[in-house]
Order: structure tokens, then C-alpha cells, then sequence
């Protein structure tokens, strides 16, 4: 079975292995959020093999394709994204791993009718202008899974096959309120490297 309880390894060596191994795969799922939600091209291959393939609702096929297709579509589509990857599930079998993890997704996407309609279609975009809010920013939320088929090659975990399940939707005009006390905390980040995320190395740990 799947994801099933198993006994403690005897061996303390294949313990720390597998211990080990589990954290890597964890942090290529977060690493593909981190990606994501910065539209960095480069970082977001990094999480798969060359041969890698994601089957991504309106993209099926080479994941390094994928990333180099998503990252300008969100650009174009959206003006802020942030995925968050939980309740993750891994078994490892040697150098392959097969998880499966839950979505969060949360986007704001531009006001206006030729926005609105191009990322959630016409029938929404007629019900918000009959509301008089189609030149409201408009907001996304998502959730589902992660399916991942995942090989450790020259010692390195990445993704070998991904699906994802979209299994809810909430779509509204934005709720954001980013004046009077809140303003004080709208602190937003980046979608490339000038997100102060990238300041973060050693060689100016001192600052």
C-alpha cells in the first residue's frame, strides 16, 4: 500500500539515507513554489530532469518547456501569485521516490474587460460588469495536488513526472485592503530577481 506506515529501518545508516532523502524531495516541492511565484525560469528547471514532463491543465509535455511557457503567461496574466505546498507524502524505493503534496494557490489578476475575460473567461467576465467592479482587480484561489514521480540522479532529486489536480476554485473581485493601518504592511515582494529574497547570501551576511 501507498504511503502505508513501515517499521524503523534496523540499520541506522539506511535511516539517516532515507531521512536525508526525504528532506531533498521536500525541498524540490517547495523549491517549484519558490520558482513559481518569483517567475524565475532558471530555478523553476532546476526542480526537474531534462526529460521531465508536466501535465499542467493547458501545457502537457517537457517540464523545462513548461517553465519557459508558465513563467511569461503569468507575467502577461496576473499581476501577483503565491502557491504554497503542504501535507506532503513520500516513498522512496532507492534512487526513485513517487509524492504527493496539497496546492494552495492565491493570484490577483488586473482589472478590465480584456483581462478579466482572458484568464477567467466571458461568463465571468459579464457577471462582474453587470456588478460594475470588471475595472476591480480580480482575485484567484486554487487548490489541489501534486502528483510527482520524482529520480535521484549523480545524487540529485528532481522531478521525473508531474500531474496536478485543480479540485476548487474561489473568484472574486479583490478584497485587499492596503490603506490606513494596513498600509504600514504592505510590504510586497518581486516576480524576479529584485525581490529582496535575492539579497539573502553569505558573502553580505554581516549587513
Amino acid at each position: 500500500m501507498l504511503f502505508a506506515p513501515r517499521a524503523e529501518p534496523a540499520d541506522r545508516e539506511a535511516m539517516l539515507q532515507l531521512v536525508y532523502d526525504r528532506q531533498q524531495i521536500i525541498e524540490v516541492l517547495h523549491r517549484y513554489a519558490r520558482a513559481i511565484d518569483r517567475c524565475d525560469v532558471e530555478l523553476l528547471k532546476s526542480v526537474y530532469h531534462d526529460d521531465a514532463t508536466d501535465a499542467h491543465g493547458s501545457f502537457d509535455g517537457n517540464a523545462h518547456e513548461f517553465a519557459e511557457f508558465m513563467v511569461p503567461r503569468l507575467k502577461e496574466q496576473t499581476s501577483y501569485g503565491i502557491h504554497h505546498v503542504t501535507n506532503e507524502l513520500v516513498e522512496i524505493d532507492g534512487d526513485r521516490a513517487i509524492a504527493e503534496s496539497c496546492l494552495f494557490g492565491y493570484h490577483r489578476v488586473p482589472g478590465g474587460r480584456k483581462s478579466v475575460e482572458k484568464f477567467f473567461g466571458e461568463a465571468y467576465a459579464d457577471r462582474v460588469e453587470a456588478q460594475g467592479r470588471i475595472d476591480e482587480e480580480q482575485e484567484y484561489f486554487t487548490g489541489g495536488r501534486y502528483l510527482d514521480k520524482l529520480l535521484k540522479r549523480d545524487g540529485i532529486w528532481r522531478i521525473w513526472r508531474r500531474r496536478i489536480t485543480v479540485e476548487w476554485n474561489q473568484c472574486r473581485p479583490s478584497t485587499m485592503v492596503v490603506d490606513g493601518g494596513r498600509a504600514h504592511y504592505d510590504i510586497p515582494g518581486a516576480r524576479d530577481t529584485s525581490d529582496p529574497s535575492y539579497l539573502l547570501d553569505f558573502d553580505s551576511f554581516d549587513e
